[in-house]
């Protein structure tokens, strides 16, 4: 026989439907940190994939990002949904057909890395915080890497990576590196 401490008492479960079946909330399953009490979190990988989807299809309604969003990139530092895609329309200005793709995502708990490419010509005006940069007509292809972090079904915060000196040069303003 078990002792006491190893026995545990169990609440009777609800019967089953006619089909066999038992909705979610009739399970006797304990709580866990992802439905925190509000709804089940949702995937971080596919936080950032939805990001990327509406990226490409230059659909800011779509974006996932919380209203609080931080995002960290070379040169730039902003904060707030309305700044975050204000930054990301520098980009969906300049190269018209612009295109995030990735060819890595890992995920950790609420981060996630992604790597890819950004693939597009630079057919608009890029509008930095140091100049304006005319449209130069040339095919860019440039490696990134980020790091996000998913809070809920939302990204809260996005720390970018890529070579400005390969992008300048692709673009024919500085030597190619």
């Amino acid at each position: 026989m078990l002792a006491p401490a190893f026995t545990r008492k169990r609440k009777p479960v609800a019967a089953l439907a006619a089909d066999g079946q038992k909705t979610v909330a009739e399970c006797e399953y304990p709580r866990t940190a992802t439905d925190r009490r509000y709804g089940l979190m949702a995937d971080p990988k596919r936080v950032v994939e939805r990001h990327v989807e509406a990226f490409n299809a230059r659909n800011a309604d779509a974006s996932p990002w919380s209203d609080d969003a931080d995002l960290v990139a070379p040169n730039a530092s902003v904060h707030g949904r309305e700044e975050v895609l204000g930054f990301l329309g520098v980009f969906w200005d300049a190269f018209p057909d612009g295109r995030l793709e990735t060819s890595g995502l890992l995920a950790e708990g609420s981060a996630v890395a992604a790597e890819g490419r950004f693939i597009g010509t630079h057919t608009g005006v890029m509008r930095t915080p140091a100049a304006e940069i005319a449209a130069t007509g040339r095919e860019v292809d440039l490696r990134w890497m980020s790091r996000y972090e998913v809070r809920g079904a939302e990204l809260a915060s996005e720390h970018l990576y890529f070579d400005q000196a390969e992008l300048l040069g692709q673009l024919g303003l500085m030597p190619a590196t």
